[in-house]
C-alpha cells in the first residue's frame, strides 16, 4: 500500500480548505438581507435605510413648506450653525490640555 507523502497530503488538505472557504463565502453572500432582495436599488435601500429616510424626508419637507417659511427656517438653521461653532471654539479654548 503506498501511502502519499506529507506534502502531497498538506496540498491536498490547503486545496479542500480554498474550496470549503470559496463555497462557504458565497452561501455566505447569498445569506445577507440586500442581497435576498434580489434588485439593486431594493439592496441599496436595505443596506441605507437611514441616509435614504433622511433624504425622502427632507424631499418631502421642501415640498409641504412654502418658499417663505423655507427661507426663513434656513436663515435660522444658519444663524444656530454660526452660533454652534462659535460655543464649540469658546469650549475647545477652555478645555484644559492634556498633559503629555
Amino acid at each position: 500500500m503506498n501511502k502519499p507523502s506529507l506534502a502531497a497530503r498538506r496540498a491536498e488538505l490547503i486545496e479542500r480548505c480554498a474550496e470549503q472557504r470559496t463555497g462557504l463565502g458565497y452561501e455566505l453572500q447569498s445569506l445577507r438581507p440586500s442581497n435576498a432582495l434580489g434588485h439593486p436599488l431594493a439592496g441599496y435601500v436595505a443596506g441605507h435605510k437611514k441616509m435614504v429616510l433622511g433624504a425622502l424626508g427632507a424631499t418631502l419637507a421642501l415640498a409641504l413648506v412654502r418658499r417663505k417659511r423655507l427661507l426663513a427656517a434656513t436663515g435660522s438653521a444658519m444663524s444656530a450653525w454660526r452660533m454652534a461653532q462659535g460655543a464649540l471654539a469658546l469650549l475647545a479654548r477652555l478645555r484644559p490640555r492634556a498633559r503629555q
